[in-house]
């Protein structure tokens, strides 16, 4: 129920890097207030309050997840702890009645998956799952550009998630390992693969991939590259890697019978892309876009925007994920990225995984049939 002031109660569960962004968008939502906070060790989750510059005034400390499952002022609980719990804490907070936001991964394998998908279908509960990339500015606009028609049909589309990440990382610990990272895709290039089907539209049929290892400390493969057959019969190719000694990276191309966008250019080989009808059609305020040619002086639309280019959890655009689901739970209506609709996007990273494992052997999709 809500708190004393009308408010939705938010329990966040993990106390870290990211759950520190979660916290403070709950706080700018007018109609959530954050009231406890869960982290298996009092003082880390103090120290972590400290460390990220979070205030929390008036929330309750607990190192028992169930607190928060029974407290009557939860209504919403944000699980940013590691990967390997992510599941069984979901489906406790489901039976519970609590709506949810899931970070990714959200399952593991598939046994988790139909676990999260039958205990929200149970419950009825909201869900939001943080592939929270589709909220960037460019993200939405290349969504738009191939929703609108703009590039025509898609014939191929491709996506790159690369970030060294070594033991800078607040997660090292866990997230390296084999129970709770469990692949580079699962741990991180997801967002990739999300990408690919939210932006292409298309939903993969079949996956071929082939991975490697190179950065020591990790137990799983820390490169793979992954082919797609996408429906009606265009290709898609998604690289996760943290192997590169590069910044980070995160890119997006769609290309299309008509035009194709490359990151931040738009170009047409028959002169189909008219900028001022292009702009004048642009329904985002924050992109803007000018005429400018490529390194080879050739004409391209040039798009100017926020780009997804940090893995610093501060740049991702967590306020919007948090907005669209507290305004879903009061609404009682379905975010974009329920758990249902992330499914898809986990169990390509479970087929990749599995053709990589195999020597690149294609795995038809989708691997959960109703």
């Amino acid at each position: 129920m809500p708190t004393a002031d009308g408010k939705l109660g938010v329990g966040i569960a993990g106390i870290g890097w990211c759950a520190s962004q979660h916290i403070v968008a709950f706080q700018r939502n007018p109609q959530a207030d954050v009231t406890w906070l869960f982290g298996r060790d009092a003082g880390r989750t103090r120290a972590n309050l400290d460390r990220y510059a979070v205030s929390v005034s008036g929330a309750r400390i607990t190192t028992r997840y169930e607190d928060l499952l029974n407290a009557p002022d939860v209504d919403i609980i944000a699980i940013a702890t590691p990967n390997h719990l992510h599941a069984g804490q979901a489906v406790a907070a489901a039976a519970a009645g609590k709506h949810i936001l899931l970070e990714k991964p959200t399952g593991l394998d598939e046994e988790e998956l139909i676990r999260i998908r039958d205990a929200v279908t149970r419950a009825g509960v909201r869900t939001i799952v943080s592939f929270e990339l589709r909220y960037n500015p460019f993200l939405k606009f290349a969504h738009w550009l191939r929703a609108s028609g703009q590039l025509g049909a898609i014939r191929f589309a491709r996506t790159q998630y690369l970030s060294r990440v070594t033991d800078w990382y607040s997660g090292w610990d866990w997230c390296r390992t084999k129970e709770s990272g469990r692949s580079h895709l699962l741990a991180a290039g997801c967002h990739a693969v999300d990408a690919l089907r939210w932006c292409s539209g298309l939903e993969p049929v079949d996956v071929s991939a082939m991975h490697t290892r190179f950065t020591e400390g990790y137990e799983w493969p820390t490169s793979i590259v992954v082919n797609t057959k996408l429906e009606g019969g265009a290709l898609g190719h998604v690289t996760s890697s943290t192997d590169f000694m590069m910044p980070y990276t995160f890119s997006v191309e769609l290309m299309g019978d008509r035009a194709t966008l490359r990151q931040n250019e738009l170009q047409s080989l028959d002169g189909a892309l008219d900028l001022a009808a292009l702009a004048a059609a642009n329904p985002f305020s924050e992109v803007t876009l000018e005429e400018s040619v490529d390194v080879l002086g050739r004409p391209t639309i040039a798009i100017h925007t926020d780009m997804p280019g940090s893995a610093d959890v501060s740049h991702h655009p967590f306020q919007a994920e948090i907005d669209e689901l507290v305004a879903c739970v009061l609404d009682d209506r379905e975010t974009s990225i329920s758990v249902f609709d992330a499914q898809k996007t986990m169990e390509v990273c479970l087929a990749a995984d599995r053709s990589a494992d195999r020597g690149g052997a294609p795995v038809s999709l989708p691997l959960i049939r109703d």
